[in-house]
């Protein structure tokens, strides 16, 4: 047992007796300015002051944590699979819906959700144990759900009794995991959904729940009467949570009515007002449109996101726990690993899901797969931890799926296949003559490599995959002798008139190029030259450019003047820079349009039609120029589930020149639905609903995309045609659009 130690008060005082104010007396109102005695450099209640907070280093080096989802919800523990066992309440009263029947058929029309709380017994719940796994799974932080949707805090909360301290279980399960955790090495945080469905002063979906299969009205079991949802019950837990518990990270869901500005210049003001300051941070989710990260959800970036994001998903379809799933639901550790190397070589950090059974015991095979994890990272962790991204993600053209992270003067591939006798990279990679490749869990002899016609050739070790402990991803650090930090590069464009629309340069007309060189790494940077290299006859204001050294965590932007020649032919242009820094070379590149006056959107209110449609979310969704991704906001299009290869497609009424074709996914959620796809264009209509038969039509292009779709995701398809079609090609999933537009170049 970790010995535990007397926790140290924590609040100053102004915090604690607003806490008890808003608790005991009633609303509260909006603090005051600051008086003499704050401090000058306290965050105040204002959108300005709360965006200078950011992520916390340990945070951004962190790269992994475990999420707890665990409720009344894990007792019925059923929801059709893919969707989310922790909705039942929500779901039961959708009428007709899979569990509103499966409720009616197992329990009874007069059985209420909240029996639910009474039948919860969390009697093999060890909060030791459950450390012990996040720490063999490599995690650095946990996220406990400390109330969901349904209202139920699993601490002895004082606005309510509809608690696990006052019913059910009768006890304060929050306090016991982080008693426990006293003394762990993982930072803690507390999820908080701010709404609740059916609170009876403010319900997100009603005031009050009915029994949906009768319509009466029943009881919020717990319930102490309040004026006010937000500053008599939410804005007082949120302060209860910090004031109580002292969590590194507060996580919001759903957002909605909140006083999230005052509770979060009151979070960040009490961790860093203390003899011993720590660092705390926040989600998206909290409802002021202030955060210091991102959560997408069962989706990913679908490349590099500078800005500090986090990935959160479930082990298999659902957050909390669903008998429905069995070990094919789950992801493979394969999987698991190898989506986790992707998401950080995106500067994500993973925030995986554990959903317990209702006695608090976690799933054998979600145990595995935390273990397995674990133990890739016990001998891969050096390129994930204190990482980050590089120039760009992935190698498109190696002979297998790599990803980039850097640290100090090291660059890691992560190869996610077995490379065969030879690993190929393909991408400017910053070697010399004596560079050393060595891969990570063999025996640390250096592995002989041949750069030749833009390609790298590694030789593999002679004992093959059996060379390293290493299991389902390889990881392969780059180190050259006298390189003390891997620079990033990146050239920018102007933007598109639209989002998702290439950069047009207008002939005889000069734009700016930028060349922004980043030093990531704690050491000072050496002095380098910037080339730029443009297509003939285009002219470059200084086409070389010295920057001085950098120093470290710093970026350093060059701008070059560029212009494209009066006769210019229309057509499609890339713009490449070449910057040097002492031993190490870097490249990027861009693409942009010359010689047209403009790009229109040939779909924007095109007739479009799908295999099948769920509820209302009719194609032409997908050609309103509603790009958000939000399916309830009436966003998204959306077939039937399950559906065989799922298809949308438009008629752009006439045959069009074609130059791209952009693509929003959905952002609330799912987005890896769409992946495995094609876009077809034709200039005649699709003959067949098959994947198969339509790339054997004469006349269709196809364009195949195997990652999931972005927002926007563009695809250079230089054609011309009249039918779009956008297909998946699993025979078993639904597709969702945010939007398609197809952009014709101007002459």
């Amino acid at each position: 047992m970790r010995k535990k130690k007397q926790r140290t008060a924590i609040a100053v005082a102004v915090v604690a007796a607003v806490a008890a104010l808003a608790i005991d007396m009633g609303p509260v109102a909006a603090a005051p300015a600051p008086g003499p005695e704050a401090r000058s450099d306290d965050y105040q209640p204002t959108p300005e002051s709360l965006k200078k907070h950011t992520s916390p280093q340990w945070f951004d080096d962190a790269k992994l944590g475990f999420f707890v989802h665990w409720g009344p919800y894990s007792v019925p523990a059923w929801a059709p699979k893919k969707s989310y066992a922790e909705w039942y309440w929500q779901s039961m009263n959708s009428k007709g819906s899979a569990t509103y029947e499966h409720h009616r058929t197992q329990f009874g029309e007069e059985f209420d959700y909240d029996r639910f709380i009474e039948q919860w017994k969390p009697d093999k719940f060890d909060p030791e144990e459950w450390l012990k796994l996040f720490e063999e799974g490599g995690a650095k932080y946990f996220n406990l759900v400390s109330k969901h949707h349904d209202g139920v805090a699993l601490w002895d909360t004082k606005t309510t009794d509809r608690s696990t301290a006052a019913l059910g279980p009768r006890r304060d399960l929050v306090k016991e995991l982080f008693d426990a955790a006293e003394d762990s090495p993982l930072k803690k945080g507390l999820y908080y959904s701010m709404p609740e469905w059916f609170h009876p002063a403010g319900g997100w979906t009603r005031n009050g729940p009915v029994n949906p299969y009768t319509g009466k009205d029943i009881p919020y079991t717990g319930y102490k009467p309040v004026k006010d949802y937000v500053m008599d019950h939410q804005y007082p837990q949120m302060m209860e949570l910090v004031d109580t518990f002292d969590p590194d990270i507060v996580w919001c869901d759903i957002g909605g009515k909140n006083n999230s500005n005052e509770f979060m210049a009151r979070y960040f003001n009490q961790a860093k007002n203390r003899p011993h300051p720590k660092e705390v941070t926040v989600n998206n989710r909290c409802g002021n449109g202030i955060s210091d990260f991102t959560t997408p959800e069962y989706t990913v970036e679908p490349d590099i996101n500078p800005a500090k994001w986090e990935a959160t998903r479930g082990i298999g379809s659902s957050f909390g726990y669903n008998q429905q799933e069995g070990v094919a639901d789950y992801l493979t550790s394969d999987a698991l690993i190898d989506g986790f190397a992707d998401i950080v070589s995106k500067n994500g950090n993973l925030l995986l899901n554990i959903g317990p059974k209702a006695d608090g015991s976690i799933p054998d095979t979600q145990a595995e797969r935390v273990r397995d994890l674990g133990a890739w990272l016990k001998i891969n962790g050096e390129a994930i931890y204190g990482t980050t991204y590089w120039n760009h993600a992935e190698d498109r053209r190696a002979n297998v799926p790599v990803r980039y992270t850097v640290k100090d003067e090291a660059l890691y591939a992560t190869a996610l296949k077995w490379p065969g006798e030879k690993l190929t990279l393909t991408d400017d990679l910053p070697l010399a003559d004596n560079s050393t490749i060595k891969l990570l869990g063999s025996g640390g002899a250096d592995l002989p490599f041949v750069r030749a016609d833009g390609k790298v050739s590694v030789t593999m070790p002679a004992e093959g995959e059996s060379a390293t402990r290493s299991r389902h991803a390889y990881t392969f650090k780059i180190t050259t002798p006298g390189v003390r930090q891997i620079l990033r590069t990146d050239l920018r464009l102007p933007a598109g008139q639209g989002p998702g629309e290439p950069y047009l340069a207008q002939a005889g007309v000069p734009f700016t190029v930028g060349v922004e060189v980043t030093n990531p790494s704690g050491r000072r940077a050496p002095a380098g030259r910037i080339t730029l290299d443009v297509p003939q006859g285009w002219t470059v204001r200084e086409e070389e450019t010295h920057i001085g050294p950098l120093p470290a965590h710093s970026s350093k932007t060059v701008e070059v003047t560029v212009t494209a020649p009066r006769d210019v032919t229309p057509a499609r242009y890339t713009v490449s820079t070449l910057t040097t820094f002492g031993r190490a070379h870097y490249t990027a590149s861009r693409q942009l349009w010359a010689g047209v006056t403009s790009f229109d959107n040939v779909a924007k209110g095109t007739p479009a039609t799908q295999k099948s449609t769920r509820q209302d979310a009719v194609a032409a969704r997908a050609v309103d120029g509603n790009t958000k991704g939000q399916f309830f906001e009436g966003s998204v299009t959306h077939t039937l589930e399950p559906e065989s290869e799922a298809w949308w497609q438009t008629d752009l009424g006439s045959s069009r020149k074609i130059s791209d074709i952009a693509l929003w996914n959905r952002t609330d959620c799912c987005s890896e639905r769409l992946s495995g796809y094609y876009v077809f264009v034709s200039d005649t209509p699709f003959t067949s609903a098959s994947v198969k038969d339509t790339l054997a039509q004469p006349g269709v292009k196809a364009y195949y995309q195997q990652d999931p779709g972005g927002s926007p995701t563009r695809i250079p398809v230089d054609t011309t045609g009249r039918h779009v079609r956008v297909q998946l090609t699993s025979t078993s999933d639904a597709l969702s659009l945010a939007e398609v537009q197809v952009f014709s170049p101007r002459t």
